[in-house]
């Protein structure tokens, strides 16, 4: 291999690295404006604690309860914590373990009926424990991290009603 191509190599590498980066800086900054919209507190962290996606060792952090180790989430960011009418609310860009593992937004309520009536087949909603848990949009078949905070806004409009 020459120098010239391991040098473009190394620079197309670091620049998906900082695109990558730049992605999860804007999401953060999205997701604190959502928080602040809704009247929450946006308890981070900005990007994922191992933000190459190691998913074998699971690093949730804190403030996410582990009764969400269901939902097979190893690693979570953006967390955004309030109550809405008096429901507890959980929002967070997570990653699922495994070698398959996959990005994905999840909305938590802790309320005794689904919250989600707008959900489509291709959002699940899972029941557990008292909390109902609205997962990520498919996209292919695979679940796509990023919901715009437009959709979690009339997620957590039927909240209010």
């Amino acid at each position: 291999m020459s120098d010239v191509t391991l040098l473009k190599l190394i620079l197309e590498l670091a620049a998906i690295l900082a695109a990558v980066r730049i992605m999860h800086f804007f999401r953060a900054r999205a997701m604190r404006r959502l928080a602040s919209r809704q009247g929450f507190e946006y308890l981070g962290p900005a990007a994922p604690p191992q933000w190459w996606w190691n998913t074998s060792r699971p690093m949730i952090p804190a403030p996410l309860p582990g009764r969400f180790s269901q939902l097979g989430v190893s690693q979570a960011w953006n967390i955004i914590e309030g109550k809405n009418k008096g429901v507890s609310v959980l929002i967070f860009d997570g990653v699922s373990e495994g070698v398959r593992s996959h990005p994905c937004t999840f909305i938590a309520c802790q309320t005794e009926q689904s919250p989600f009536p707008m959900t489509t087949s291709a959002e699940p909603v899972v029941q557990m424990r008292g909390w109902w848990v609205l997962g990520g949009v498919k996209f292919f078949g695979f679940f796509w991290w990023s919901m715009g905070t437009r959709r979690l806004d009339r997620h957590l409009d039927y909240l209010r009603e």
